[in-house]
């Protein structure tokens, strides 16, 4: 009997231990944002990695295509990629993964999601507008092309009488306001304002990193 009660006694404490955690676990509540962050930005990602993939494999063969249509003119140096292009092409890229892997941590209540969110959030603003800038070079040099070839059809396409001619740029410049602005504004004050303790984002879980 005196060898037994011991046992009795650790059998007890492991037994209320192992309740005590129960109890907590069920008590603890995580909150449901984090989630929704992390869906919107894997998302998000998803299609950047997919109109990045796109829209640069256009970029290379466009020139190749243009050939047939701009009888005997040299392409336009603005339609074609070169050293900052490809750059920043891969700069944008590796953003939008980086971006992917913080939706994951946030949709897994992970802390690091915070500083994922922020670094992708501070490096798009300045390359959003290096690659406003730099689009806008390339707008201007296809526009001095035009000038030098104004009887070419893809030429008199660009004349600013045209009312089609400007809608692309207006539809550029408010997506990049709304959407390359927007959406790294929005990371930088929810997670640098708002939710900036790691148990607002694992709800008090202090076993999750």
């Amino acid at each position: 009997m005196d060898m037994q009660e011991p046992n009795e006694q650790v059998a007890e404490q492991v037994a209320d231990h192992a309740t005590e955690q129960w109890e907590e676990a069920e008590l603890l509540v995580r909150p449901k944002w984090p989630k929704v962050i992390g869906i919107i930005s894997i998302i998000w990602g998803a299609l950047g990695l997919t109109c990045g993939g796109i829209g640069s494999a256009f970029a290379v063969v466009m020139p190749s295509l243009l050939e047939s249509q701009l009888d005997g003119d040299p392409v336009p140096q603005g339609m074609l990629m070169h050293g900052p292009d490809y750059l920043l092409l891969a700069i944008g890229l590796s953003l939008t993964a980086l971006l992917i892997f913080a939706g994951i941590t946030a949709v897994s209540y992970r802390p690091l999601t915070r500083p994922l969110h922020l670094i992708y959030a501070g490096c798009s603003l300045p390359i959003t507008v290096l690659n406003y800038l730099n689009q806008t070079a390339k707008q201007a040099s296809i526009q001095d092309w035009a000038v030098e070839y104004p009887n070419n059809p893809i030429a008199q396409s660009m004349d600013p009488s045209n009312p089609t001619a400007s809608i692309g740029p207006i539809i550029g410049l408010v997506m990049l306001i709304v959407l390359g602005f927007g959406v790294p504004a929005f990371y930088l004050i929810w997670f640098g304002l708002i939710k900036t303790k790691p148990e607002q984002i694992t709800g008090g879980d202090e076993g999750v990193y």
